[in-house]
């Protein structure tokens, strides 16, 4: 009779599935073998078992070659399937949790020269949920006494050794040795070693493969190493984790857009993000960003969507080779998700995440404190019609020393001229987040279900910024009979964020840069307003200065998004060895925006005839919806042969069918009926109305084989072709291979009895070629007439670009070499990587004849090479105590080697009103910045000053635009991206950190140059002397440089005028060059120090599993050099990469997390 607790779980997995109606990727969970096995080793058994069932065998490498049984059976479970193959052969077996351990029975023990001092050692060997182990290895150290645990864990032995040191081995766990000196009993528990579980790894298409016998480069995360610090966002989780992937999380507040490059820029045209595919279904991570010099919001990326409690792994595929099968869209590479399943766990199976953390500023840009409000070393005063002070006047910080003399302030009253605080730091309020899942899932020999719910909410560092997510997840799968298996997948998420920022000049951060020391925050927060004026402001309020507080209160904006993505497939067992596998999946998102602006307002003010609020006339809202679909239709027939009882192949045969659809409606109306009041239809017209979007669709085939000869020798071959809708007729098809060899040396050597040395684990060469093309986005062949609405009357959309009807599909051909090795039984290892890339056929614009302003064509040609290098090892390993070190590198160098005919330079796309530009010349690197002034210098670099003392503007001879391109004053492009990810364990106690580096590149702060143009960033603070020339009282400085004769300069300026003179703001002007500075840093990203409960504890609670944990992310720079945020960037452009625009300051994050298992 079954037990209760065996019924509901039954009857959970027939709901999950049932909710689903019957879901399944290449069935995961078969219960039954049918095998024949003539004359064959345990090696090739195994590899054919894997093809039926989600197995995972640990074997030592001298079983791999023992001869099995012959059998012939359908229909049989494994148990009895391995008992009639290894009946007689001396191996025993364990099958736990889908994985199957293999060992040499016990050998005859040899027997010890009879003693009186022999004594009795028994005890008890548990795993890491403190459970029994069955079949552990149990010798005495240096003797021939052993035993083996029985199937309560128990084991006993006797030795005569007065001191013994005990060794417990089992596969798939490190080996542990325990002093059993003056103890008759010993109860120990085994760690997983995870170095020997990490060897199987997702590929393309989700095809599980041994690591060893892949001959290209993927990285692969597992959950426990992916989150430990609870991030409740998958990108934020991932950064720094693996080599070559470089993340840029813009500071624009909650959920900011993060640009992802894998082994660098690779594209003229910005398009560098790699694509997510989560459990085999490609997902959109689409980032929403309109900022610009003067406003706009940064929405983030869809990828925010993925709950990162739901994650099984990550694999990391980071090139052409490890993509070729997913077509065009993985040209930049893959970043492949799978999510949990199920697991045959003791008790209900239901676990719960919780974290809760606070955030508050850390860092920010340093400003003065030592001078105030004024102009020339003097304040000056805002005096009425008849001649009375109103207060103080003036928008620079060039005043006064702050020495707390009672004087007007900016609202008309007396108060001490000093020093009132950081207001970087001081606006800021401490923003909180919960983040929580809940899952229920179980694994059998008939299907699996998982279902988990997880909630997030944030309170940003800005007043009402708020996010909040919720998800659900629910997969299941199920064994109809040996023939089909169904398995599927839902996830449904809801998405709101209110009130993010407003960037740029307009945005608070700007303005709190702005504002000089001796004007209080408090006084801005209460004055803001009166009856009579809607905006009060210290200076004005005009269109470059805003009090920050009104801002919040003008600006208010929500995103809102519902999406829901899955598959459903049939997994159908053709024949033993041949399967087909259907599969439909689908990903949908809506997004619904609103943003409302109460207007500037500075002529706002109530008089005898009019309200304030009947002069604002210009305040309006917009709302917009965003609605993107996608599916896919994919077929995919699997198989594999032992061609004899060395060659081996896999091969796969498929087919698939894209279709994709944006679409984005937009209207904005203007004076609305109540002021402040957002109610849509209460604009008083309608001002701006759009309708816009794109179909897209792709055809394609592709095949794959992979030779392997004795285990250690493959060799991969894939193929495919695309036809692609955004490409003109007749040259839509396009065909990329990839052939990569992986020979494992350390195997051969072994094949033919002359294996390496001890010390050596295993070796390792492999190296790989691929090719694989990029279609250009939608609607680039043809120009076509588009209208959108403004101020209700119909008017067509200028557009000056050129359309190319004969575009070809851009290519990349990709090298890759590499080494992997294992020393000292896996506690050292290293993969290393070289690679090197050439795009050609790049769809670039360029400058055309009038009509036009520019033309798309297929030119350039870009060259990426670089090295890889992932470090692990294990220096201390004893009984309780195991510390861990691993460590990435990565180095990249991205150089155009050719532009369009004719065509010397490039510039990415960014905002004009910027000091800078971003982009390459022919022969240089890409992502180079380029200043729109510098100033001019001799031979020896030394600043040549005007006749005023100042540095003048270069002309470049007459060339300027020349000049400015052959001396870029920086590059977006780091030298060497590292991370060192140190943990250690004691016991119950956990203590994981990464550090996280960069080093080289550039970032140009505009954000010290705006503040040093109105005189309040710290390093206005050096003012020379005040004093009297010519009549007129200031601080003089004298400029480092020379004069136009050659002569060192001793000219004295006033710091007013040369601070203005460098300092960025408002315009173009100003020099650049003073304000670029390395980008490199080295940041304590994450640390967590957790505690585990052991069972022993936890035998008289309802909990399986209990762990506590402190967890911080974002500690400290140990290293910096830039006064803003070193990652830079406000979207996931190139151009905005160079940049430290108004950027949020940084932030620290400390809480503590709480993981329980039911």
């Amino acid at each position: 009779m079954k037990s209760n607790k065996h019924l509901l779980k039954e009857t959970m997995l027939k709901a999950a599935f049932g909710a689903l109606i019957a879901m399944a990727p290449i069935g995961e969970s078969k219960a039954q073998v049918t095998l024949k096995t003539p004359n064959t080793t345990l090696e090739v058994v195994i590899k054919k078992i894997q093809k039926q069932m989600n197995l995972r065998f640990f074997y030592d490498d001298s079983l791999a070659k023992v001869m099995v049984n012959n059998i012939d059976v359908k229909d049989e479970k494994v148990q009895n399937v391995l008992n009639q193959l290894l009946k007689g052969k001396g191996i025993s077996f364990k099958v736990e949790d889908n994985v199957v351990y293999l060992r040499k029975e016990n050998a005859p023990v040899a027997k010890e020269k009879a003693t009186d001092s022999k004594r009795k050692i028994t005890g008890k060997v548990l795993d890491e949920a403190q459970q029994p182990m069955i079949g552990v290895t149990v010798a005495v150290k240096g003797g021939t006494t052993r035993a083996v645990t029985d199937i309560d864990g128990n084991y006993q032995l006797q030795t005569s050794e007065t001191a013994p040191v005990l060794q417990f081995s089992y596969l798939g766990y490190k080996t542990k040795e325990v002093k059993a000196s003056g103890k008759d009993a010993i109860t120990t528990t085994m760690d997983v070693d995870s170095k020997a579980l990490d060897e199987v790894v997702v590929t393309a298409l989700g095809i599980k493969r041994d690591k060893k016998m892949l001959g290209y480069s993927v990285q692969d995360i597992k959950s426990d190493a992916l989150n430990t610090t609870g991030d409740p966002s998958v990108v934020g989780a991932l950064s720094g984790k693996v080599a070559g992937l470089q993340m840029n999380t813009a500071s624009t507040g909650l959920g900011g857009s993060t640009k992802i490059t894998i082994r660098g820029n690779s594209s003229l045209t910005d398009n560098n993000q790699p694509l997510w595919i989560v459990d085999g279904v490609p997902f959109s991570d689409n980032n929403t960003s309109n900022a610009s010099a003067y406003g706009g919001y940064d929405r983030g990326g869809t990828s925010l969507d993925i709950n990162p409690d739901d994650i099984e792994s990550i694999s990391v595929l980071k090139g052409p080779n490890a993509a070729a099968l997913y077509g065009s869209r993985a040209g930049n590479g893959v970043i492949l998700v799978t999510t949990k399943k199920g697991a045959n766990k003791s008790g209900f199976g239901v676990s719960y995440n919780g974290n809760f953390t606070w955030s508050s500023v850390s860092q920010a840009i340093k400003m003065q404190n030592r001078f105030g409000q004024g102009s020339n070393g003097a304040v000056n005063y805002k005096r009425n019609a008849s001649g009375d002070i109103e207060g103080l006047n003036g928008e620079l910080s060039f005043g006064p020393e702050l020495d707390g003399h009672e004087e007007y302030n900016w609202y008309g009253t007396k108060s001490p001229y000093q020093y009132t605080g950081d207001k970087l730091r001081d606006y800021f309020k401490t923003g909180f987040s919960q983040f929580h899942t809940v899952a229920l899932g179980n694994n059998s020999e008939k299907g699996h279900y998982r279902l988990s719910i997880g909630y997030n909410d944030n309170k940003g560092l800005f007043k009402n910024e708020t996010l909040d997510k919720l998800s659900i997840d629910l997969n299941a799968g199920t064994v109809v009979n040996k023939y089909l298996s169904l398995d599927g997948k839902i996830s449904l998420s809801h998405m709101k964020a209110c009130n993010r920022p407003l960037l740029g000049l307009n945005g608070e951060v700007a303005q709190l840069l702005l504002i000089p020391g001796n004007v209080s925050l408090r006084s801005l927060e209460e004055n803001q307003s009166s009856e009579t004026q809607i905006h009060r402001n210290w200076f004005g309020p005009n269109q470059h200065y805003s009090n920050p507080y009104y801002v919040r209160h003008r600006y208010k904006n929500s995103d809102e998004r519902w999406r829901a993505f899955g598959y459903y497939g049939a997994n159908i067992n053709l024949l033993d060895n041949l399967k087909l596998n259907a599969k439909y999946s689908f990903d949908y998102y809506r997004t619904r925006l609103q943003t409302s602006d109460l207007s500037l307002a500075d002529q706002a003010i109530t008089t005898g005839t009019s309200t304030w609020q009947e002069k604002i006339t210009t305040d309006g809202m917009q709302r917009g919806e965003e609605n993107h679909f996608e599916h896919n239709i994919q077929m995919l027939l699997l198989g594999n042969n032992q061609l004899t009882p060395k060659l081996r192949v896999d091969y796969s045969l498929g087919g698939n069918v894209m279709y994709q659809k944006y679409e984005l409606f937009q209207g904005g109306v203007q004076n609305m009926l109540n002021k402040d009041v957002w109610v849509y239809n209460t604009g008083g017209k309608l001002v701006s109305g759009g309708d816009n979007g794109f179909n897209r669709a792709m055809y394609s085939v592709f095949a794959s084989a992979q030779l392997a000869y004795s285990e250690y020798l493959s060799l991969d071959l894939t193929a495919r072709n695309d036809w692609s809708s955004t490409l003109p007729k007749g040259q839509n098809s396009f065909f990329y291979p990839s052939a990569s060899i992986s020979f494992m040396f350390s195997d051969f050597m072994k094949s033919i009895d002359k294996p390496l040395p001890s010390w050596v684990t295993f070796a390792k060469i492999r190296t790989s070629l691929a090719q694989v093309g990029k279609d250009p986005s939608p609607y680039n062949l043809y120009n076509t007439r588009k209208f959108e609405f403004e101020s209700g009357i119909r008017k067509p959309v200028v557009n000056t670009i050129k359309m190319n009807d004969m575009l070809k599909p851009e290519i990349k051909t990709s090298y890759e070499l590499g080494l992997d090795m294992k020393f000292l039984n896996n506690r050292l290892g290293f993969d290393f990587t070289y690679y090197y890339s050439v795009t050609r056929n790049q769809s670039m614009l360029v400058d055309a004849a009038a009509p036009w302003s520019q033309q798309w064509v297929n030119a350039g040609k870009i060259l990426n090479r670089g090295v890889e290098m992932m470090v692990y090892t294990t220096p201390i390993q004893t009984k309780d105590l195991t510390f861990n070190l691993n460590m990435n590198f990565a180095h990249n160098r991205s150089i155009v080697k050719e532009l369009a005919p004719g065509v010397q330079r490039i510039y990415f796309n960014g905002d004009n009103n910027m000091p800078v530009r971003v982009g390459a010349v022919v022969g240089g690197k890409l992502g180079d910045i380029y200043a729109n002034n510098l100033m001019k210098r001799n031979d020896a670099g030394q600043v040549i000053v005007n006749a005023q003392g100042l540095p003048q503007p270069a002309t470049g001879n007459g060339n300027l635009e020349q000049y400015l391109l052959s001396n870029p004053i920086g590059n977006i492009q780091p030298d060497l991206l590292m991370s060192v990810t140190p943990s250690l364990t004691f016991k119950g106690i956990s203590l994981t950190a990464m550090f996280d580096m960069r080093f080289g590149g550039s970032i140009m702060s505009v954000s010290e140059g705006m503040a040093t143009s109105v005189g309040t960033s710290e390093r206005t603070l050096n003012r020379g002397e005040y004093k009297e020339i010519s009549g007129v009282k200031d601080y003089y400085m004298v400029v480092p440089g020379v004069k136009e004769d050659g002569s060192i300069n001793d000219i004295p300026v006033s710091a007013q005028a040369y601070y203005s003179t460098i300092g960025i703001y408002k315009s173009q002007k100003g020099y650049a060059e003073e304000f670029i500075h390395s980008a490199s840093y080295i940041k304590l990203k994450e640390l967590s120090l957790g505690y585990s409960f052991p069972q022993r504890m936890l035998k008289k609670t309802p909990f399986t599993a209990l762990k506590l944990s402190f967890v911080a992310r974002n500690l400290c720079f140990l290293m910096k050099h830039t006064p803003g945020n070193p990652d830079g960037g406000y979207d996931t452009t190139m151009f905005s990469q160079a940049l430290d625009f108004a950027a949020v300051p940084y932030t620290r994050t400390f809480g503590f997390s709480i993981n329980v298992g039911f």
